[in-house]
């Protein structure tokens, strides 16, 4: 397989990577809304691309988006994009049970996190650290179970600046105590620690709940870095994990190898 253009949509950003082989040689990204309001995709894209590649694979939680870039790729006279959904095959077992409300990208990074750092005989937890954060659970036999999902740390942020105006707006950062000593201070402290902390105890709720303990954490989203320093030493970050998973669940089902 030559080259691959790897497209994760989400509901703020479309990160793209080129791949050849297993390694990105490149990344991208572009505010989705940019992509809406033009109508285009790879217009942007190719002014930073010399060669556009055959293969291209998609997963998107924006249909609309998807409809623009798929329609462009397809003018272009390229191979017709492989869009991932929650039905294509992706190396472990969905046991979801409304797929039709399931955000492909959660079980894409399900299984990348599985196919990368899982297979150990433990359980797999998986963190998207986004406009929401998900977090999933995927079996020791490699069943995507389900998960959680909670306002993203800085949509809970602005919600907090709505809806009480008179508290300071402050930037985030990792370096923040969990006893704050100013107002600013405190909520750095309730929201990025407060956030960290959901997701540990998400970590160990589910845990419970399905009776197994040392699940391996997976970390990922363009929020994971403001969090970092918040975790156990061994939970593994990995911010291209779904642009991974992308290129692995492509060959699965363009190549029946993984």
């Amino acid at each position: 397989m030559g080259a691959m253009l790897a497209i994760d949509v989400g509901n703020t950003n479309i990160k793209s990577a080129i791949f050849e082989q297993d390694i990105i040689r490149r990344i991208f990204s572009l505010e989705t809304k940019i992509c809406l309001e033009t109508g285009s995709f790879l217009d942007q894209l190719l002014s930073a691309v010399e060669k556009m590649p055959q293969n291209v694979v998609i997963s998107s939680v924006r249909r609309d988006v998807t409809e623009v870039i798929v329609r462009d790729i397809t003018a272009r006279s390229l191979q017709e994009p492989f869009v991932v959904d929650p039905t294509s095959d992706m190396g472990i077992t969905n046991l979801y049970r409304t797929n039709e409300t399931l955000g492909v990208d959660r079980i894409v990074n399900a299984a990348a996190a599985y196919c990368l750092y899982g297979k150990q005989g433990n359980p797999v937890v998986v963190v998207d650290m986004g406009t929401a954060t998900t977090i999933d659970y995927v079996s020791p036999q490699g069943e995507f179970l389900g998960g959680a999902i909670a306002p993203g740390l800085l949509s809970a942020s602005k919600g907090l600046e709505i809806n009480a105006p008179e508290l300071p707006q402050v930037d985030f950062s990792s370096d923040v105590s969990a006893i704050g000593r100013t107002t600013d201070e405190c909520i750095r402290s309730g929201v990025v620690l407060g956030h960290a902390a959901m997701i540990q105890g998400m970590v160990d709720l589910m845990s419970a709940q399905c009776h197994e303990t040392g699940p391996i954490v997976v970390i990922t989203g363009g929020l994971s870095e403001v969090v970092k320093n918040c975790f156990p030493i061994r939970y593994i970050f990995d911010k291209n994990l779904t642009l991974k998973g992308l290129y692995r669940i492509y060959r699965l089902n363009r190549h029946q190898t993984c």
